[in-house]
């Protein structure tokens, strides 16, 4: 009776998977609550096919490349709330699972006193609405993420010292952090593991990732050495490469003095140089830092965003993902071989980047809207599949600029989800490994394809789909179970590329834990359905061993 119940049901899942397959202009997923028709498939070209192997060798890729920035001025705001005490900003957070949150704030990290911020109450040195650095610790920690502090380059080398105090320093340390340049005593480093503790964590927190700087290069016109853009906007002494890393004359203090001194208190943390793509731009930044601090940087920050001005449509900057990162990584290995020839370059870290630089000029708010998701989820998976270290969009919630754009993934005020918050969640669930695939379709305009490895018994695919039609691909893999295959699938959607909604598995608002909600059904080589504007990651699973007295066709829901 068992054999024969196993028989009727392998007959009924066959005649299933038949009929879903042969039905190319269907989606294969059941979508529920959505706020969009289902459009047709484009016809599928006879020479259409999307093609891995699952028993191909995997390149891991570093999920750290899933991070973000957490500004400081997203604190208590005028009604007394705090952004991150807010039960909705805490879950949706943790349901987006960045990996690393840098923080105090970008161009705010070089005038930010950590210590006034962190000692004053009620901080008037800071503004009442600004983070201290407890605040940022207590919700990082929250949400299980990992930190990253951009120190202030306006300060001392002892004073980046005791903030590793502060964070990772234990209260039994007597190591003596030392007189500052200007004459101020920085005492012990249990000194200021006595104020973390007095401020509520009482173990170290262990923040590993450090920068020094924030766009250093970009200085206003005539704060120092090459300092000599009208439009510049950081507040700095140099905009000299070579004064960054070495200081100058041992009263200015470089990336050099304040590396040594961090280290000196804790001697694991990895500290990164401000760094500039192409190399030669910003009067030779990149060139300068690679040569003067190449051989003891820990890692290289760049930061990139895709444009200044609008380009000429959405759909050019969907393309240029494709025609970016690869070239960016290649120039940096290049220019780092000439300096250091037969060393390995440090790894890179694109602590910044998003679709406009100067939120005032994207007055069409394309940063809201599903082009800045589908870019944003290329962006990621390009950062992958070249090999980046780590990457942190810009940013977590920033609040409206006047023309009603808006860098962040989350609303200031409302906690919303723009659009291009799922790309975490679905990048978060492709797992840590890529595999080679081969795609017929055109990754610039069409489909951007990604395939991984999440465990022994399950693999991944990841399509974004940057047209205004359906597309029914042909999927074939190889080294898999001759027969139908079963697993998950979520969904991230938009009607256009202009709108600022999109839902998530066909919800427009899905609870704050992004459950999955949909059986994937899929027969390999058939098509499967990419809706239009979306992105769709798969997650099939199968058994590595097939009896052989028997078929078995596993459905693993994850």
């Amino acid at each position: 009776m068992q054999y024969r119940h196993r028989l009727i049901i392998f007959f009924l899942f066959i005649f299933s998977a038949l009929a879903l397959g042969l039905n190319a202009r269907q989606p294969l997923t059941a979508v529920s609550d959505t706020d969009f028709p289902v459009a047709i498939a484009a016809p599928i070209s006879p020479n259409a096919l999307i093609s891995f192997d699952a028993n191909a060798t995997p390149k891991e890729i570093d999920t750290r490349v899933l991070g973000t920035n957490l500004p400081n001025w997203i604190g208590e705001d005028w009604s007394g709330n705090d952004w991150t005490e807010n039960e909705t900003a805490i879950a949706r957070t943790q349901a987006a699972s960045p990996t690393i949150i840098r923080i105090p704030g970008g161009s705010k990290s070089n005038t930010y006193d950590w210590l006034a911020c962190e000692n004053e109450e009620p901080k008037p040195a800071c503004g009442v609405w600004k983070l201290r650095p407890t605040e940022f610790a207590d919700f990082i920690q929250t949400v299980n993420a990992e930190i990253m502090y951009t120190v202030n380059q306006n300060g001392t080398s002892q004073e980046a010292a005791a903030l590793v105090a502060f964070f990772n320093g234990s209260v039994s340390d007597d190591t003596a952090i030392g007189v500052d340049v200007h004459g101020k005593n920085w005492y012990t480093v249990a000194h200021w593991a006595e104020l973390r503790t007095a401020h509520g964590n009482p173990n170290p927190i262990n923040v590993k990732y450090w920068e020094i700087g924030n766009e250093i290069w970009g200085g206003k016109k005539n704060m120092g050495t090459d300092c000599t853009f009208e439009w510049g906007w950081e507040e700095v002494w140099t905009c000299d490469g070579m004064e960054y890393v070495d200081g100058i004359g041992g009263t200015t203090e470089g990336y050099i003095d304040f590396r040594d001194a961090m280290l000196a208190v804790d001697s694991t943390i990895m500290v990164g140089a401000v760094g500039v793509s192409p190399q030669e731009s910003w009067n030779n930044w990149g060139n300068e830092v690679l040569d003067y601090a190449g051989d003891v940087m820990d890692f290289y920050v760049i930061h990139k965003y895709a444009y200044h001005l609008p380009p000429s449509s959405r759909e050019e900057a969907l393309a240029q993902p494709q025609a970016i990162w690869e070239p960016m990584m290649d120039e940096y290995e290049t220019r780092y071989e000439h300096f250091w020839p037969g060393e390995s370059p440090p790894p890179v870290a694109v602590t910044e980047y998003n679709l406009f630089s100067v939120q005032d000029e994207d007055d069409g708010r394309w940063m809201t809207q599903a082009v800045n998701m589908l870019y944003m989820a290329d962006s990621v998976g390009q950062m992958m599949d070249h090999g980046f270290a780590m990457a942190n969009q810009w940013n977590l919630s920033n609040g409206q600029a006047g023309n009603g754009t808006d860098y962040g993934m989350l609303g200031r005020y409302d906690f919303a989800r723009s659009p291009q918050y799922y790309v975490f969640p679905l990048w978060s669930r492709f797992g840590d490994n890529m595999l080679p695939v081969t795609s017929t379709y055109d990754p610039a305009t069409t489909l951007s394809v990604y395939a991984g490895r999440i465990d022994p018994s399950t693999v991944s695919l990841l399509v974004i789909n940057k047209t205004g039609g359906g597309i029914s691909a042909p999927i074939h893999i190889d080294n898999m179970p001759p027969m139908t295959l079963g697993g998950e699938v979520d969904v991230a959607q938009s009607s256009s590329l202009s709108s600022s909604t999109a839902t998530f598995n066909g919800t427009s608002n899905p609870p704050d834990d992004l459950p999955t909600k949909q059986l994937a059904v899929f027969v390999n080589g058939s098509p499967y359905y990419f809706p239009p504007y979306s992105i769709t990651l798969l997650r099939l699973g199968f058994d590595e061993f097939i009896p052989t007295d028997f078929f078995y066709f596993p459905i693993v829901s994850r």
